[in-house]
């Protein structure tokens, strides 16, 4: 068990690092006023791990350790979409379709609301 968090607490000091590192690049570019940063995180945080899954699935002897390392701990710090992207994808792919829609759906809604609700706390 502490081996195991060791390997994720590993790949999430470089998920972490890296995420950082996207956002100072993309801050000195301005491209636009929206948030490359965050968006380019996001989509290659999902398939990233969507890849190391999917090695996960098709090389069964990949070592825990470093499936946790590249999952839970890189991908996991790098950006909790790609992990919130895999329960969706988990949940149709168990043939619970509806569900994957409303936990995305509501997912997204009440993550925006308790954000708004919780910045506008703090603004009083």
């Amino acid at each position: 068990m502490l081996k195991n968090i060791l390997w994720v607490m590993l790949g999430g000091s470089v998920g972490a690092a890296l995420r950082y590192l996207v956002g100072i690049l993309c801050n000195r570019w301005h491209w636009t006023a929206l948030p490359w940063g965050t968006f380019i995180v996001n989509v290659v945080g999902c398939f990233l791990l969507g890849l190391f899954m999917g090695l996960g699935e098709k090389y069964t002897h990949l070592n825990a350790g470093v499936y946790l390392l590249l999952t839970a701990g890189l991908c996991g710090a790098f950006t909790t979409f790609s992990t919130f992207m895999a329960d969706t994808y988990r949940l149709m792919d168990s043939g619970q379709l509806f569900v994957a829609i409303g936990y995305l759906c509501a997912s997204i809604v009440a993550g925006f609301l308790l954000f708004y609700v919780g910045r506008a706390f703090m603004s009083n």
